[in-house]
């Protein structure tokens, strides 16, 4: 049986990154080629009624349409809406459950810490650039969406979480943010084709 991907993200953004982030892993398998026959990337405008939503992806969309391949699932998101929650927004289980008992062959959860903005954050020489500003340009704010948001504002634009990524995500150099969130971004890397270099991860 084949072997294919699933991608699960949360928003327009994250969506622009992972396609730039694929090509950049593609670029370091064997022959450029990656070991997975299917890579499938759905975009789920959030994690409101997440479970069900990708359930009926899954099961009504994907697996129809993919007859004869066994799909590893990835569930991508911020960590931050679940840290210190005493109700966190989805409960991770039933995910892995619903779609381990519906066909998924594994589920595998690639956490940014605390959100996806901390990895933009990680180029800042690229988005100072992208903004027409200063390198030398501070950040501030109580968190990376806020640093994200004033960045952006020094810049006149305005940075919407989630959002059309309106071609920043083209002026970051995502090898630089790849070596930098090598150790949360390993488990897609590894299923894709890519031969660990050695370092150690946390």
């Amino acid at each position: 049986m084949n072997k294919g991907i699933v991608i699960f993200i949360e928003g327009d953004t994250e969506e622009e990154f992972f396609k730039k982030l694929l090509e950049c892993i593609r670029s370091l398998c064997e022959e450029k080629r990656f070991s997975t026959s299917r890579i499938v990337i759905r975009n789920l405008k959030g994690i409101g009624n997440y479970k069900n939503r990708v359930y009926r992806v899954f099961t009504k969309e994907i697996l129809p349409r993919n007859p004869g391949i066994s799909f590893n699932v990835f569930l991508c998101y911020d960590t931050d809406v679940f840290e210190f929650s005493q109700k966190p927004p989805v409960n991770w289980k039933d995910v892995e459950k619903v779609l381990k008992d519906n066909g998924a062959e594994k589920v595998i959860h690639i956490k940014a810490n605390k959100s996806i903005e901390d990895w933009f954050l990680k180029d800042l020489y690229g988005l100072c650039k992208y903004l027409k500003l200063p390198l030398s340009t501070g950040l501030n704010g109580s968190n990376s969406v806020k640093k994200m948001e004033n960045l952006f504002k020094k810049g006149n634009k305005v940075y919407i979480k989630g959002g059309k990524a309106h071609g920043f995500i083209e002026a970051l150099d995502i090898k630089k943010i790849m070596k930098e969130i090598c150790c949360e971004i390993k488990p897609l890397c590894k299923d894709l084709g890519v031969k660990c270099n050695g370092e150690k991860c946390n």
